[in-house]
């Protein structure tokens, strides 16, 4: 297995490894997720994009909120 990619973010690190001609994890916690190319670009979005929610350095207001 290939690590391909690391996000660090404190005690839960993202993790991307691929296993193989499109075959992926990403690892995020607990939380594993297998699958191709499509999958896995998705979950790790999905994972870094929760992080970075999390650390506060998203704007998550709701429209029209100040």
């Amino acid at each position: 297995m290939k690590r391909c990619f690391t996000y660090e973010n404190g005690d839960y690190p993202i993790h991307l490894d691929q296993r193989g001609k499109d075959r992926f994890v990403v690892t995020y916690g607990k939380q594993v997720d297998k699958g191709d190319y499509e999958y896995a670009a998705r979950k790790l979005g999905e994972a870094i994009m929760h992080a970075l929610a999390c650390d506060g350095k998203l704007d998550n207001r709701e429209k029209g909120e100040r």
